[in-house]
């Protein structure tokens, strides 16, 4: 696979730089400008050939104003034509809501995944493969006003991938079946290997790939589009360390929610909503979240997420009959990932009285 060997660390010229040109892991102002210039670039020519879709004087105004990625330029979408405009194959943006449509069909029903959705050469773990490109889905969702930051990068000090960064986006799946037109959000198609379950929804990193020394996206030569696990080339992916070990991977397909294979799906990818988590820990000191048991560290996830779109927000955590031991030490393990008293808020609950549910109980 692109850009990971045995260790999983990236793949070093024999001077011991990375081969893929990061500006961000690699820290280089010049490489930096360089990607920011050819992503402008790229975005005004995709902002000229909207303007030929679409005819709006919303967009014809955005073309030649340089077509600013920002959520106030892609809000104005009162101005622009109503429903989805072709951007380019298998890409389309709705700008009255606004989102990128992209189009993909099942491939996959079972088995482990490394990815949700694919380009060619990953189907054999990926629920979808894209009928699109990696590169036009990047410029579409730049368009509509998110911001990529950059995928999981190799850090020597932990041994492990960073944490990627870039503007927050869901995913949801459009499709027909019996005659009905059926949507999803993407992890009602996703089950956890240990537990059995779906995962808690969270918001999809825009993380934006690499670029390689062509100026291509790694992404559109590797496959690696919307990833589930630690893809250093990924476009879209998760929060939270995901071994892309095949011993270690966390999902698989939830078969009985996904439609049968070939069935032609519209993905679509919206800024991430505000979320809202009834969290409980009980006597034990353990930490549900909707009634399902995560670690500290999950938890520390999820409110990051959730802080990013909405700076300020405050968390509750229901204590319900806990010890003040075990009150402190998570104290101090949501503070060591960034959660602190401005973050989250304790607050204690009476211990539920015998016979009744205790948070993931039978």
């Amino acid at each position: 696979m692109l850009c990971r060997n045995s260790d999983q660390r990236p793949p070093l010229t024999r001077d011991g730089r990375c081969c893929l040109r990061d500006p961000v892991a690699r820290g280089s102002g010049v490489a930096s400008r360089e990607r920011g210039s050819a992503v402008c670039g790229l975005l005004l020519v995709l902002g000229v050939l909207s303007v030929a879709f679409a005819g709006s004087g919303g967009q014809r105004h955005a073309a030649e104003t340089g077509l600013s990625a920002s959520r106030d330029s892609a809000g104005a979408s009162s101005s622009r034509a109503a429903g989805p405009v072709p951007l380019a194959p298998g890409v389309s943006i709705d700008w009255g809501q606004p989102a990128v449509l992209v189009d993909a069909q099942v491939v996959l029903l079972h088995g482990p995944l490394e990815f949700f959705a694919c380009g060619p050469g990953k189907e054999h773990e990926s629920i979808l493969r894209l009928n699109a490109s990696a590169t036009h889905i990047y410029m579409a969702l730049g368009l509509i006003g998110l911001n990529p930051g950059h995928p999981p990068v190799w850090d020597n000090a932990i041994g492990d991938y960073g944490r990627p960064t870039g503007d927050l986006l869901d995913i949801t799946c459009e499709w027909e079946e019996g005659g009905q037109s059926r949507s999803a959000d993407a992890f009602e198609w996703l089950r956890e290997i240990e537990f059995s379950r779906r995962p808690i929804s969270r918001p999809w990193v825009f993380a934006g790939s690499l670029r390689l020394a062509d100026g291509t996206l790694a992404a559109e030569k590797s496959g690696a589009v919307f990833a589930v696990v630690d893809f250093p080339e990924g476009l879209v992916g998760l929060t939270g360390r995901h071994s892309s070990s095949n011993r270690e991977l966390w999902l698989e397909a939830a078969t009985d929610r996904i439609p049968p294979l070939g069935t032609p799906v519209r993905l679509v990818l919206r800024p991430a909503r505000p979320r809202e988590y009834q969290v409980e820990v009980d006597f034990r000191g353990e930490v549900f979240v909707e009634g399902r048991y995560v670690t500290p560290a999950h938890l520390a996830d999820l409110l990051l997420l959730a802080r990013q779109i909405e700076p300020g927000r405050l968390q509750s955590l229901n204590l319900i009959g806990v010890l003040r031991a075990d009150q402190e030490r998570l104290r101090r393990e949501l503070a060591a990932a960034g959660c602190g008293e401005d973050v989250v808020r304790f607050q204690s609950l009476p211990r539920r009285p015998a016979g009744t549910t205790e948070p993931g109980g039978g």
